[in-house]
């Protein structure tokens, strides 16, 4: 890790890499899916009934799972950072913006699949994940603390 001048906001007091909250913003919002796979298995009566609310098909919910697998993928990158960085976890970094590019276009399919389904009626969910899928196309492209947190993993 080659810190420059103007670094040291990226870095906690103990010469640790602060995680961005952008990133774990993304990370949060791709893997909602698997969150509503969790709750789910928590009803005992019908596992099925609150996947239904939140997609129309399995076909949704197989998509949310696999917009889900680049993000539970770089989270468990993000397990493995500590004062010193493994070689392979610094090299799997260098494909983090590619994997979270592919998610968030399978999202945007998956968005697109869920706002099609009830297409005339507003609902304030798809509005918020709409929003959400945008923030985090923002994020990606312009978040200077997630490009910098990359960089400095992979150097």
């Amino acid at each position: 890790m080659h810190l420059q001048p103007g670094d040291e906001r990226y870095v906690t007091p103990d010469g640790k890499l602060k995680t961005p909250s952008s990133l774990l913003f993304i990370l949060l919002f791709f893997l909602r899916g698997y969150a509503a796979w969790i709750i789910s298995l928590t009803f005992m009566e019908d596992r099925s009934r609150l996947l239904k609310f939140f997609y129309t098909s399995t076909d949704q919910f197989s998509l949310a799972l696999l917009v889900g697998l680049p993000a539970l993928f770089v989270f468990i990158l993000l397990t493995q950072l500590k004062a010193e960085t493994p070689e392979w976890v610094a090299r799997s970094f260098t494909v983090v913006p590619i994997l979270l590019w592919c998610s968030w276009l399978i999202d945007g399919v998956l968005l697109l699949s869920l706002i099609s389904n009830l297409w005339p009626t507003f609902s304030l969910v798809k509005a918020l994940l709409l929003f959400g899928w945008l923030a985090a196309g923002w994020m990606l492209l312009f978040s200077r603390h997630l490009k910098r947190f990359i960089a400095l993993i992979v150097s």
